[in-house]
This record gives structure tokens, C-alpha cells and sequence, in this order.
């Protein structure tokens, strides 16, 4: 086993969420049978201190669970230099494949739902009925399965590690293959299209989601909530998208922007270049508070509260227009001037 500071700071902050995880995992379906706001008993008021003092820790956990996501990234970059063979972070990855990449996967994914409860319950606070109260109570069970998988799955890697010698990229990527990895390794400008035509439409999109939010806000109408066909359909699109965001960074942008045209690996690429990363960031933010926005006035119960929700809800779609369309520009800049030079 390899250890360093970051490697006992992410260890200390798994056990802390482990332990958060299993409070959420017990008390989830306890609370959720018993819960009834409108009955005024003394065992319905004692559990209602016992809800709000666990909200309290599990925003604690999930606040730390989104810290975790960049620090699982710089500890794994730490350990490169006491691995044999290892370049980037797919040499680190390969000591143990597929616990790291499952654990990395997790790791795009899993900060949106912590992200999306806190929200919730944010929102949930602003309201005396407390509208979110069953969906925040029914969210903690899955949410607590979810941070014991992931935790189980770092702390496993973290013990697995040995310095012995791996490959890397160069080898996994650079090598021309007949199987399905291809797709991830085929030098082409066919995913960064795709990707500049779904930026296109998300961006027009959102413009146009902000706009009638407030025409729907000004009319006292909900205009569009409780509507799950369009928040299933939002779900797959904006999941698309992340996918083909990593593809078209994977298979064109990180040779054009590293000068390397045969070396695909986007571990290399944000490793490399700053401005790739801070893109990379502002993107998959821009998309995951996008993705928050839709789940939130899908809801049923949104349109009861829309009236005190309208501002804090707009401002994450603000944020969602503001991140996505900055990551985007940035990234462009810097592909016009690699082309032009």
C-alpha cells in the first residue's frame, strides 16, 4: 500500500462519509414509514428533532462527498511518481482496473445527486408545508447505498495498491485495437461536431427554459412542471452529452492541443493543459446544475411553491448557462488558435 498526505486525508474523509452513509442507510426507511407532518403526537415530534438532526449530518456528508470528487483526482495524481510505468492517471487506474475506473466513474455522476438533495433541501427549508419533505426522506436510503458502494470501492483501491510496474496510456490507447475501445482511440473531428451541436442546442435551450419560467411566474401558471417525459428525456440528452464531451476531448482535442497527433488520453490532456481542465470543470458543472434544474421543476410538487421558488431555482440555471457557455468558449479559443497556428 502506497501512502501520502492527500492518500491519509481521502482515507479520513471515506471513513467519515462511511459512517454518514450508514446513518443515512438506517434512518431513511424508518423516518419515511413514520413520517406525517400533520400529526401532532409526541412520538411525531420527537422524530421530527431526529429528522432535522439528521438532515444536518447528511448535508455535512454530501457537502464533503462533492469535496471528495476533485481530491480522489489529486490523490490518484499523487501516486503516480510511486508507480513503475505510470504516466498519467491511467497508469495508476491500470494497478487496479476495474475498481479505480468504476470508482473515477462514480465519481462524474454520484456529486450531481449529493448536489441535487442539498439543493432540495435548501429549497425545501423556504417553505413552511416543506413540499420536498418525503422526496429529501425517501432520497436518503439509495443516497446512503450509494456512499457506502463508493466508499467501499476507494478505500478497496487505496489497500490494493502495490508499486509494481503497470502500463500506461501509450500503450492502452496509442496501440491501434479491433475491439470496442476503438471508438476512444480513433483520431476524428466526428465528437467534436456532435458536441459543438448539442452545446448549441442546450445553450438555446436553457435561454429559452429561463424565459418562460418567468413568463409562467408573471401568468401564475406552472408551466411546464410534473411534466416526467420531458425530465426523462433531459436525463439521457445532458448524459449523452457528458459522454460525448469525454469522446470528443479523448479523440481529437487532447493530440491537437498536447502537439501529440497519435496520443489520445485525456488524463494526459487535463494533466497538461490548464485551460483543458478548467474547461473540463466548467462543462460537466454547467451540465450537472442543468440536470439539477430539470429534476427540480419536473417535480410535482414544485408548482405549489413556485411563486418563492422562481429565484433560487432560476439562479441555477443562470449558473448552468454561465458555466456550461464559459467552459465552452474557452475551450473554443484555444482549439481556433491550435488550427490557426
Amino acid at each position: 500500500m502506497i501512502l501520502n498526505s492527500y492518500i491519509i486525508t481521502y482515507l479520513i474523509c471515506s471513513v467519515m462519509s462511511l459512517y454518514i452513509g450508514l446513518v443515512a442507510l438506517f434512518n431513511g426507511i424508518y423516518i419515511l414509514m413514520r413520517w406525517d407532518r400533520h400529526n401532532d403526537t409526541e412520538a411525531q415530534y420527537h422524530l421530527e428533532k431526529r429528522v432535522y438532526l439528521i438532515i444536518t449530518v447528511l448535508f455535512i456528508g454530501f457537502s464533503l462527498r462533492i469535496f471528495m470528487f476533485p481530491l480522489w483526482f489529486f490523490t490518484l495524481n499523487s501516486m503516480i511518481i510511486s508507480i513503475p510505468g505510470a504516466m498519467c492517471l491511467v497508469g495508476v487506474h491500470n494497478v487496479n482496473p476495474p475498481v479505480a475506473y468504476t470508482s473515477s466513474a462514480l465519481k462524474l455522476i454520484l456529486p450531481s445527486l449529493y448536489l441535487y438533495w442539498i439543493v432540495l433541501n435548501f429549497l425545501d427549508r423556504k417553505v413552511e408545508t416543506q413540499p420536498f419533505m418525503k422526496k429529501k426522506l425517501w432520497l436518503l436510503t439509495p443516497l446512503g447505498v450509494l456512499i457506502l458502494a463508493e466508499t467501499v470501492l476507494d478505500i478497496s483501491f487505496f489497500f490494493s495498491v502495490a508499486p509494481r510496474q503497470v502500463s500506461c496510456c501509450t500503450s492502452l490507447f496509442d496501440v491501434p485495437r479491433d475491439d470496442l475501445l476503438q471508438i476512444a482511440v480513433e483520431s476524428t473531428w466526428r465528437w467534436v461536431v456532435i458536441f459543438y451541436i448539442m452545446a448549441g442546442f442546450f445553450f438555446s435551450e436553457s435561454v429559452y427554459f429561463l424565459t418562460a419560467q418567468k413568463k409562467g411566474l408573471i401568468s401564475g401558471k406552472n408551466w411546464w412542471g410534473a411534466k416526467k417525459w420531458v425530465l426523462f428525456l433531459q436525463t439521457i440528452l445532458i448524459l449523452s452529452t457528458m459522454v460525448v464531451f469525454i469522446l470528443a476531448l479523448q479523440t481529437k482535442i487532447a493530440p491537437l492541443f498536447l502537439k501529440l497527433p497519435f496520443h489520445q488520453c485525456i488524463f494526459c490532456l487535463c494533466q497538461e493543459v490548464w485551460d483543458a481542465l478548467l474547461s473540463f470543470f466548467m462543462i460537466f458543472s454547467g451540465l450537472a446544475f442543468l440536470l439539477i434544474y430539470f429534476w427540480i421543476a419536473a417535480d410535482t410538487d414544485y408548482g405549489t411553491a413556485n411563486q418563492k421558488f422562481y429565484k433560487p431555482v432560476a439562479n441555477i440555471l443562470t449558473w448552468s448557462i454561465c458555466l456550461f457557455a464559459g467552459g465552452t468558449i474557452i475551450l473554443s479559443i484555444h482549439l481556433i488558435y491550435i488550427l490557426l497556428n
